[in-house]
């Protein structure tokens, strides 16, 4: 009997290509939960905590959370970046076990730059690894957010290193051709993750 859903992780550091990635697989028919905008959600509804933590810089002058002025406070230090997770990383996993009990895909993919770090592994049956080499990958980023390129190297410090991540996914697809390159490696882990019985 085929299995009933199939949950997948997806993820790569900075600037890989992961969401572009995850758009290709939602062609393909997967249901894709993406964990950034989960985040966005959450430090709305975790606002007066986050503040308390690190201050009122960080809020704009529409009382919302400025998340660049945010990633400038939390990426201070490693403990900086460990009280932010202590805050927003509960709501964030039940939120997307919520989407992922509630999808009605045979396949349900969750886009997180994070799911090492949040030591989420054993809670997929596969996970994809988006690899590019660190200096595109800074390049991609800064022309993407903006963020200087210091600021992008102290973020991918705070990640575990593209080594080890290899070492733990079940696929890994090298984003450093063309956009149809990536589609194809795409489209290739996409039919060996449909055909799990």
């Amino acid at each position: 009997m085929a299995k009933e859903k199939i949950i997948v992780g997806l993820t790569g550091n900075l600037g890989s290509g992961k969401s572009t990635v995850g758009n290709f697989l939602k062609e393909l028919g997967a249901d894709v939960i993406n964990a950034d905008e989960i985040g966005h959600e959450v430090l709305k509804h975790v606002k007066n905590e986050v503040v308390k933590r690190f201050g009122n810089e960080i809020v704009n002058e529409y009382g919302e959370i400025d998340r660049k002025a945010l990633a400038y406070r939390a990426f201070e230090s490693k403990e900086t970046v460990e009280i932010l997770n202590s805050i927003v990383k509960p709501h964030i996993v039940k939120l997307i076990d919520d989407l992922v009990k509630n999808s009605r895909a045979r396949i349900v993919v969750v886009d997180g730059a994070l799911i090492f770090e949040y030591n989420m592994e054993d809670y997929f049956d596969y996970i994809v690894y988006v690899y590019t080499p660190e200096e595109m990958s800074i390049e991609r980023f800064m022309k993407r957010t903006g963020y200087p390129r210091d600021m992008a190297k102290k973020i991918l410090s705070y990640q575990m290193p593209a080594s080890l991540k290899k070492e733990k996914a079940d696929f890994i697809i090298e984003n450093t051709g063309t956009i149809e390159d990536l589609r194809k490696k795409a489209l290739d882990v996409w039919e060996k993750i449909s055909k799990d019985p």
